[in-house]
């Protein structure tokens, strides 16, 4: 556990068992230590490894099992949504067990919209960074993904290659940019004809089009986005809660 970050005990321990199980440390179907082994391994209170175990089912990783604790979740092509901060399609892929991917098929810096400027609170005509990427788990075609971001607080993110390269982990790394929250929107649509034939469909099919921005720990909108998902390949989870009236 690292002490010199701002991040959460439980989001890092989150990390922790996620990346034990891309190291297949836990393998699928494999049953974890007990919660008293892994919170002394981890240095964590039982109550801390808790929140994370209990994030770690929500996204589909851990399964429990009746009186013998929490086994590894044998790997899915879907993408999951719901935990906050925001990971990376690339991070939540790995997390899976499986291979992410993408063919570029739009990266360029041009001038912001009306629209755009307004969402990212830049001037009209502003540089923004702008990406859109076929998504593929294991060579499989999920999803089409487009964003912008102001040009200006990515600069050393624009000319990397995202066939493979985690947009994301670019960010935390090059540009000292840390997603925490994101205001997301999800609806069915029929597939246009463009992207029906990337996703490998037939015009009209459904797709499920998630519209989103994102923040980050200023709490500064640094990027807008489209991700247009295979109906049949992407599920969408989440928790629902009551507000805890004083």
């Amino acid at each position: 556990m690292r002490k010199d970050t701002d991040e959460p005990p439980s989001l890092q321990v989150y990390r922790i068992i996620a990346s034990a199980i891309t190291r297949r440390t836990f393998g699928p179907g494999n049953r974890l230590p007990s919660e008293r082994e892994l919170s002394s391994r981890v240095g964590v209170s039982r109550a801390t490894l808790r929140v994370a175990l209990r994030a770690l089912h929500d996204d589909g990783l851990l399964e429990p099992a009746h009186g013998k604790g929490w086994h590894v979740v044998n790997p899915d092509v879907v993408e999951e949504e719901g935990f906050e901060p925001p990971l990376s399609f690339t991070e939540m892929a790995v997390a899976r067990g499986l291979t992410p991917s993408a063919d570029v098929l739009y990266q360029d810096v041009r001038p912001a919209t009306i629209e755009e400027a307004e969402e990212l609170g830049v001037a009209p005509g502003s540089p923004v960074f702008c990406l859109d990427r076929l998504r593929r788990l294991d060579k499989v075609p999920v999803a089409i993904a487009s964003l912008c971001m102001p040009a200006a607080l990515v600069e050393q993110a624009v000319e990397l290659d995202y066939a493979e390269q985690s947009l994301y982990v670019a960010l935390r790394e090059r540009c000292g940019i840390r997603p925490v929250r994101s205001e997301y929107v999800l609806q069915a649509q029929g597939a246009s004809r463009t992207d029906a034939d990337l996703l490998e469909l037939e015009a009209g099919n459904p797709v499920l089009v998630g519209d989103y921005k994102c923040f980050d720990d200023q709490d500064r909108a640094f990027e807008l986005g489209r991700i247009t998902y295979r109906g049949d390949r992407y599920r969408f989870k989440t928790v629902l809660r009551t507000q805890a009236r004083s």
